[in-house]
């Protein structure tokens, strides 16, 4: 390390032997070794060697090494020297001519002779006019830089152009800069890509759609349709407020959601103002749909209060939302297939007020045989699946109205419209209990069918033959026997429905095979509780039916005196888990009712969750969902930790529907399940009925899902409802 009077000296010895030394621009030395102004505003008068060593003691050059490393050459230097004194030029042109500081919106400099945009960094004092710019000014370096290569200037410094050439080439390259930032966040931000189904784009700044059309979102966008945005943007006042940053993408689709049904609304309210089709209802006010022509569940409004219209086109709108012939795509029925339907529908409402009243008042109406299935006085035949209820208020009773007019309309075979019964009181009352004759068991006249001839072969092979029928008809017999009696026994197994004060209960069991894995059961706890329980087996069939009595006695044991849920099946998986193997388990839901509390506390073993459906409740229907793994996939600890027991404190009017897979999962020709939406809306729509007759409208509903197709799976269903006190 070099003491600063030697530096001072070396210094002189370069300055007065070595021309590279001598470099001045104007009067500012510059060094050597980095090619940069050293000193600044050397005067004759001062100590020139002490100010030069002054840039090297304070460590200004980096490569003069203690004056170990070689000088640039000199023709490097003096060039180096002309560019400082170009720079400074350039720097007094910022200062003092306006077409040398044109910067675009991305702050790129425009050149005044090539009038094309250069990067350069944001100048680090305000472009003003007088204000010069010194030559180490990185935006003046920009520039120069810029300069050097730029041929129009090459040309000579007097070919700047007209100021107004600048500013619209500014104004050119702004709206090319912002339309390339639009490109940019379209390309990354989601936000950024949303329209509705109109194709109209929807402006992530102030959330209103616009008539821009955005016909390829996941694409890049062309260039109409970023001028466009860039318009809007210009005019959109929430893009200046919010700084360029766009709303959260979840407000955004929530406004789109919204707009899109409010435009939906508007069309269908158009639809159903313009066209009678639209407008179609049968005599009890019901609309009919005019694509599936069927009867939505949807009373037409009288009023024409805009509420209550409102409220009607939003209903329509959930029907449409679910039905299959209009999401198909197909064209809406023609007025006259219209008309059929509804006149159709019409007669069985007329029916209905004829036979309401014959079914009240008219004896010959009224006959049951010994189990209470009503015999049809046209057909005089017994009517199993229909049973008279005395009260004509309940909702039970139109149940079984509608049956009896179902009946009548599309399978007695001695009814006629208008026509009286063909059968008296007094007859139905002897088919209902038949005396001890033979033709009342059956037994018909003897017939003597006289024998062909035939040869003693053919009489042999043919004896043959009948006795091979006779084996298999008696082995068919014998196993069609044995279905027979499981299902019996699985029948009997199954409780009768509990008969509590302040309660309706109901029950749905149908198995898809003669005997099924469903069941559901009725546990009597204590004197003040009852156990509700409802299960599914994995599978179908005689194993299925066998596992189904043992989980059904088990939580009947481990249910007693217990009243925690989640304790009885604990147990209950504790006991039934060595009998099963890895591929079957069993589903449970399992509630324990304190009768005179109106307490339900209750547990899910992989079962489906609970419905609760009060519509002075908010919200009017609400699905509890407890956790909790079936019982049979884990043996102890695992299980018991998954357990979760809820609580519901009831009140009146409150519908519980608890249910099995076969319901939800109930398929329609095109493989689309019943689901829990569906029979939400069931139970939104009559759970302020009678427990039965609610689970009577989810049988019609899935009956019309499926067509009529063959149950693929067992269906349960039990329902408790909590009448006032």
């Amino acid at each position: 390390m070099l003491p600063p009077k030697a530096i001072e000296k070396r210094v002189a010895e370069g300055v007065e032997k070595d021309e590279r030394w001598r470099i001045f621009v104007k009067n500012n030395w510059l060094c050597p070794y980095c090619g940069k102004i050293g000193t600044r505003d050397l005067k004759e008068d001062e100590d020139v060697y002490a100010r030069i060593a002054e840039h090297f003691t304070k460590g200004s050059c980096e490569r003069w090494s203690y004056f170990e490393a070689e000088p640039l050459p000199v023709d490097r230097l003096r060039l180096l020297a002309k560019l400082i004194i170009f720079k400074k030029r350039v720097g007094r042109w910022v200062g003092e001519e306006k077409r040398f500081r044109v910067v675009d919106d991305e702050g790129r400099w425009i050149c005044p002779f090539c009038v094309r945009e250069c990067e350069a960094p944001k100048p680090t004092a305000p472009l003003e006019t007088g204000i010069a710019f010194p030559e180490e000014e990185p935006f003046v370096a920009a520039i120069v830089r810029h300069l050097l290569e730029c041929a129009e200037y090459a040309k000579g410094d007097d070919r700047m152009r007209p100021l107004r050439d600048l500013e619209e080439k500014r104004a050119k390259s702004g709206r090319r800069s912002r339309k390339e930032k639009i490109k940019d966040r379209f390309r990354k931000e989601p936000a950024w890509r949303l329209a509705d189904p109109e194709r109209n784009w929807l402006c992530p700044f102030c959330a209103q759609t616009t008539d821009t059309k955005l016909d390829d979102p996941s694409g890049d966008p062309p260039p109409v349709f970023l001028e466009e945005v860039e318009g809007h943007l210009v005019t959109c006042k929430a893009f200046e407020a919010q700084g360029g940053k766009t709303l959260p993408l979840e407000q955004l689709r929530d406004k789109l959601s919204s707009a899109q049904k409010s435009a939906r609304l508007a069309k269908v309210r158009d639809k159903i103002r313009k066209h009678s089709v639209w407008r179609a209802r049968d005599l009890e006010g019901m609309w009919y749909c005019p694509y599936c022509a069927e009867s939505s569940g949807i009373r037409y409004p009288s009023e024409r209060d805009q509420t209550v219209l409102d409220r009607f086109v939003e209903k329509v709108m959930d029907h449409l939302a679910a039905c299959q012939v209009y999401k198909s795509g197909a064209e809406i029925k023609e007025k006259s297939a219209l008309s059929r339907v509804l006149a159709k529908a019409n007669a069985s409402h007329e029916a209905k007020r004829e036979f309401r009243k014959k079914l009240s008042f008219d004896p010959v109406f009224a006959v049951t045989d010994e189990v209470e299935d009503w015999l049809c006085p046209y057909c005089t035949k017994v009517q199993k699946a229909i049973h008279i209820y005395p009260s004509t208020e309940s909702a039970v009773f139109e149940k079984t109205l509608e049956q009896v007019v179902q009946h009548l309309q599309d399978e007695c075979e001695g009814y006629t419209p208008g026509e009286p019964p063909r059968a008296t009181k007094a007859d139905l009352e002897r088919i209902a209990r038949p005396a001890n004759t033979l033709r009342a068991s059956g037994i018909m006249e003897a017939r003597v069918i006289e024998r062909p001839r035939a040869s003693e072969a053919e009489w042999a092979r043919l004896k043959k033959d009948v006795a091979e029928v006779k084996e298999r008809v008696e082995l068919a017999k014998r196993r069609d026997l044995s279905m027979k009696e499981a299902r019996s026994k699985q029948l009997r197994m199954l409780p009768a429905t509990p008969q509590i004060p302040g309660y309706e209960f109901a029950c749905v069991y149908k198995p898809c095979e003669d005997v099924g894995g469903d069941f559901y059961d009725f546990v009597k706890v204590d004197e003040g509780r009852i156990g509700l329980a409802i299960g599914d087996i994995a599978g179908h069939g005689i194993e299925a039916a066998l596992l189904m009595g043992l989980s059904k006695k088990l939580l009947e044991v481990h249910g007693r005196g217990r009243a925690s849920a989640a304790e009885a099946l604990v147990l209950a998986n504790a006991d039934i888990f060595p009998d099963l193997d890895e591929r079957t388990f069993v589903t449970v839901f399992y509630g324990v009712l304190a009768v005179k509390e109106r307490l339900l506390r209750f547990s899910r073993a992989g079962h489906n969750p609970l419905i609760l459906y009060n519509r002075d409740r908010r919200p009017a229907l609400q699905v509890h969902d407890s956790k909790g793994m079936a019982l049979g996939m884990d043996a102890g600890p695992i299980f018991r930790d998954s357990i979760e027991e809820l609580e519901i404190v009831l009140r009146p009017g409150d519908l519980l529907v608890q249910y099995t897979d076969g319901v939800t999962e109930s398929m329609n020709g095109k493989r689309e399940e019943f689901g829990l939406r569906r029979l939400s809306q069931v139970i939104e729509e009559h759970g302020h009925d009678e427990a039965e007759y609610v689970l009577w409208k989810i049988e019609k509903a899935i009956e019309q899902w499926t067509g009529g197709a063959p149950q693929k799976d067992d269906v349960t269903m039990i329902a408790v409802k909590v009448l006032a006190t």
